[in-house]
């Protein structure tokens, strides 16, 4: 019971306050009711909320088939539960006994909904008896996906591949990717943690403990940071020794790759308190880094780089896989504002280039506005670069990703056999002067 209602306020966090679910679980686990539970019943509440968000659109859509007077007006909480009994009845395997019974007595919390117990029951027992063959008639990629998103996709890769992504974001374990401070003790971090190598060269692990009590993690031997994010780096080839300007730099794991390469980092972000566990992470693995809180649009050094990457902000929809409450977040305005921000500081960042110097630009979404989209008005606007094209062969891995012009472009779908891996874009512009 105390786990569903967990999950009941970490469902309610994300879908009414927009908060991103591992923001509402630390606060749950700090300040809230999920601080009294034991790690198992934690864990099986988040479980319940991450599994709500990733099937959403399918179980809202079994609800609308089984509830024929569509859903009460002023229920209060009646269609969170509801929500939680179809998840765990249809993808948690929870026997219907105990689901029904834990969704009729989460309204001794909830009093003032009391009424609303028979229809709870109702509707659950329903669902229980029916709702698989139901389920089967849903097409998931356009239930789960908002009409705008589904449409993009199909539009940019095809519906096949758009399934395939969807499919691939639904799947209830995603592994955990690693990246060594030092490469050459792969084969002893590997054995040690139990973990495979990807093709890029991350560790990966299927299934672990809590991150922190990982063997390496107080020893600074490693950082989380999933196998894509590791490709914008991977662009810039051997930076040991070189200046290079890391910026929205936070949380910080391409900072620690380029620390961990060699480089003279300087690491910048906007917000301050991001920066602080870029700190962290620098105290924890013993890698250094100049960092610097700042506006980059507003920002000016004085100076020229060598080597600049521009991680930008964006709509994130490339890592729905981890964060599946971004679905139900993002709008098609997101999408263009993120997109005028992004040219904005494409124009800004390359006034800081030097003169044969490398911007790699690159975002962690799916949408072509936030990446591919945006390179043809910069390289008008910005006559003095041109796009350094990733050559097959040239670094490990990639070569599946390698786009026509010489981008890389990385999808959830791509890796489907061992955990798929985030969506990324990213581009080497070179300055021509």
């Amino acid at each position: 019971m105390a786990a569903r209602e967990g999950a009941l306020r970490l469902i309610h966090a994300v879908l009414s306050e927009k908060a991103l679910l591992d923001d509402a679980y630390r606060d749950e686990i700090t300040e809230g009711p999920l601080r009294k539970l034991t790690g198992s019943d934690r864990a099986f509440a988040k479980r319940i909320a991450t599994t709500v968000l990733q099937h959403l659109g399918e179980i809202d859509t079994l609800l609308s088939r089984f509830m024929d007077r569509g859903m009460p007006k002023k229920s209060g909480p009646l269609r969170n539960i509801l929500r939680i009994g179809v998840a765990e009845l249809m993808y948690l395997d929870t026997p219907p006994h105990a689901v029904v019974d834990c969704a009729v007595s989460q309204y001794r919390t909830w009093r003032k909904y009391a009424g609303f117990k028979g229809l709870t029951n109702a509707i659950l027992r329903r669902v229980s008896n029916e709702g698989r063959e139901e389920l089967a008639s849903i097409d998931v990629a356009r239930a789960n996906l908002p009409a705008w998103l589904y449409r993009s996709w199909c539009d940019h890769y095809g519906l096949a591949v758009t399934n395939a992504i969807v499919a691939e974001c639904l799947k209830p374990q995603i592994p955990l990717d690693l990246s060594l401070k030092t490469p050459s003790e792969k084969d002893h971090w590997a054995k040690e943690l139990g973990a495979s190598e990807t093709p890029t060269g991350s560790l990966r692990l299927q299934e672990h403990e809590r991150v922190d009590r990982l063997p390496g993690f107080e020893d600074g031997a490693w950082w989380v940071q999933d196998a894509a994010a590791t490709v914008p780096v991977k662009l810039m080839g051997d930076v040991s020794g070189r200046d290079v300007l890391d910026l929205c730099a936070a949380p910080g794991g391409k900072s620690l790759q380029l620390a961990a390469a060699g480089a003279k980092v300087t690491a910048v972000d906007i917000s301050e308190k991001r920066l602080e566990r870029v700190t962290e992470n620098l105290n924890r693995t013993g890698l250094e880094a100049d960092l610097v809180a700042g506006d980059l649009l507003k920002h000016d050094f004085g100076r020229k780089w060598p080597l600049i990457l521009l991680d930008a902000p964006c709509s994130a929809t490339g890592t729905i896989r981890r964060h599946p409450e971004l679905i139900h977040q993002r709008t098609v305005d997101d999408i263009a504002h993120f997109s005028s921000l992004q040219a904005k500081m494409l124009d800004r960042v390359a006034e800081w280039v030097e003169p044969g110097g490398m911007m790699v630009f690159c975002t962690c979404s799916l949408q072509p506005e936030e990446g591919p989209g945006l390179i043809a008005d910069f390289l008008m606007g910005n006559p003095q670069f041109g796009i350094e094209p990733v050559e097959e062969g040239q670094l490990e891995g990639l070569d599946p990703f390698i786009q026509p012009d010489g981008s890389i472009r990385t999808r959830p779908d791509l890796w489907a056999d061992t955990g798929g891996l985030d969506g990324f874009y990213a581009i080497r512009l070179r300055h021509m002067g």
